[in-house]
C-alpha cells in the first residue's frame, strides 16, 4: 500500500480530526443529556430529526454553491456555524434554544460534508486516492474514537468537582467550541487549484446523473441508521441502565478498532475488488444487528455493536473513493452533496420514528425495522454497481476511438 499523501491533503485531514473528537462526543452525550434535563423520547426524536434534516435540505444548494465557487470557504463556514451552536448549547437548555443548535449543526454538516470530500479528491492522486480516503476515515474515527472517551467525563466532573449534572456537560462544549475554531487554521493554510466555473448554479449534475440517481438507493441506508444509530447510546441506556461513563468507553474502543479497520479495506479492496468488499462487509454487520436485541446483558450487546460497527463502517473509505471516482471533478462537491442528500433526508426522520417506537414501548423494533431497510440496500448497491467502472472504462475507449 502506497502511503503517499500530499501536504495539504494531511491537513485537511487534520483539521477533520479535531472536529472528529467533538463528534465523538457529542454523538455519546447528546441524547443522554437531553433525556437527563427532562426531555421525553419524543421530543429527543424531534430534536435529532431536526438536526439533520437541516442538513439534507441544505445539501444540494450548497453542493452547487461549493462546485462554483470553490470547496475550502464552505469548510471555513461549517467550521464558524459550529461554534456558534456549541456557544448556544453552553448558554441554555430552553428546547427551542437546542432546536436552533441542532439546526446550526444541521448547516455545518451541509457546508462541509460534500466540500470535504471534493477537496480531498483534488488533493490526492488517482493512484493513491483509497489510501488517502483510508488514512482520512482512520484519523477521523481515532478522534472520534479518543471524543467518545472524553464522554465518560460528565459524571466525574459533577462528582469531583462539585458541578451540577447540567454544568458537568458544559464543559464539554466549551472543548467543543475551542475544537471548532482551532480546527479552522489548518484549513486556512490549504491553497485550492480547484477556482470553480462559469455555468450556471444547478441543483443537478449532467455528467454524472445516471450515477447519481443509482446512488439514490444508498437512502435506506440513511433511514435505517436514522432510525438507530443515532439512539444507540440511548437504547443501551434504557434497556440496561448503563450511563456515559459505562458507554464513552464502549463506543471509543468501537470506534476506535473501526478506524483501525479502515486501514486494511485498501488491500482487501485490492484482493477482492471494492464491490465485493463493500457488500461482504456491510452484509456480515446486518446479521449482527439482527441478533443484538436477544443480548440479556450489557456486555455480551457491547461486544455485538462492535463487531457490528467495525463490519459495517470499515468499508466507508472505500465506498467514498469508488463513488469519487466515477464523479467528473467539476461536479464532484454537487454529487457528492445529492449522494448526501440520498442519505440525510431519510436519516433525518429515523429519530423521529424511533422516537415514537421507543415511547410506545417498542424498544426493540428499530433494530429490525434497520436491518431490513440496510439488506435492501446492500443488494441494490451490488445489483446497480458491480459493473460500473468496466462500463465507464469502455465508455471511454469508444469515444477515444
Amino acid at each position: 500500500m502506497s502511503w503517499k499523501i500530499s501536504n495539504e491533503a494531511r491537513l485537511l485531514i487534520y483539521s477533520s480530526f479535531i472536529i472528529g473528537l467533538t463528534q465523538g462526543f457529542m454523538w455519546v452525550d447528546f441524547p443522554v443529556y437531553l433525556d437527563q434535563i427532562g426531555y421525553t423520547p419524543f421530543q429527543i426524536g424531534i430534536i435529532l430529526t431536526f438536526n439533520t434534516f437541516i442538513g439534507a435540505m441544505l445539501m444540494l444548494p450548497i453542493g452547487s454553491l461549493s462546485d462554483k465557487y470553490g470547496r475550502k470557504k464552505f469548510i471555513v463556514l461549517a467550521r464558524l456555524v459550529s461554534s456558534l451552536a456549541f456557544i448556544i448549547l453552553t448558554v441554555f437548555t430552553g428546547f427551542f434554544e437546542i432546536l436552533l443548535a441542532a439546526s446550526l449543526m444541521g448547516i455545518a454538516f451541509a457546508n462541509s460534508g460534500s466540500s470535504y470530500m471534493a477537496l480531498l479528491t483534488e488533493k490526492s492522486e488517482e493512484g493513491t486516492r483509497n489510501t488517502v480516503f483510508a488514512f482520512s476515515s482512520f484519523i477521523s474515527g481515532v478522534a472520534s474514537s479518543a471524543g467518545m472517551l472524553v464522554g465518560a467525563v460528565p459524571p466525574y466532573l459533577s462528582k469531583f468537582f462539585q458541578l451540577s449534572l447540567v454544568n458537568s456537560y458544559r464543559v464539554l462544549y466549551v472543548i467543543a467550541l475551542m475544537g471548532s475554531i482551532i480546527s479552522l487554521l489548518p484549513v486556512l493554510k490549504i491553497k485550492e487549484s480547484y477556482r470553480g466555473h462559469h455555468g450556471k448554479i444547478v441543483l443537478f449534475p449532467k455528467a454524472s446523473r445516471k450515477i447519481v440517481i443509482r446512488l439514490s438507493v444508498l437512502g435506506m441506508i440513511g433511514l435505517g441508521a436514522g432510525v438507530l444509530v443515532r439512539i444507540f447510546p440511548l437504547w443501551f441506556y434504557l434497556r440496561y441502565n448503563t450511563n456515559v461513563d459505562v458507554l464513552g468507553p464502549l463506543f471509543s474502543i468501537t470506534q476506535f478498532l473501526t478506524a483501525v479497520a479502515n486501514l486494511s479495506t485498501p488491500s482487501m479492496a485490492k484482493v477482492m475488488g471494492e464491490i465485493k468488499t463493500i457488500v461482504y462487509t456491510e452484509g456480515a454487520s446486518i446479521a449482527i444487528l439482527i441478533a443484538m436485541p436477544f443480548m440479556p446483558l450489557y456486555y455480551l450487546a457491547g461486544i455485538l455493536y462492535a463487531l457490528r460497527s467495525l463490519l459495517m463502517n470499515m468499508s466507508a473509505p472505500i465506498q467514498n473513493s469508488f463513488i469519487m471516482s466515477l464523479i467528473p471533478e467539476n461536479e464532484r462537491a454537487l454529487a457528492s452533496s445529492i449522494i448526501n442528500f440520498f442519505d440525510s433526508l431519510p436519516r433525518s426522520f429515523g429519530p423521529f420514528i424511533s422516537g415514537v417506537f421507543i415511547q410506545l414501548g417498542y424498544l426493540n423494533l428499530p433494530f429490525f425495522f434497520t436491518a431490513t431497510l440496510y439488506s435492501f440496500s446492500v443488494a441494490g448497491f451490488y445489483i446497480l454497481f458491480r459493473r460500473a467502472k468496466e462500463n465507464i472504462k469502455l465508455s471511454e475507449k469508444i469515444q477515444n476511438k
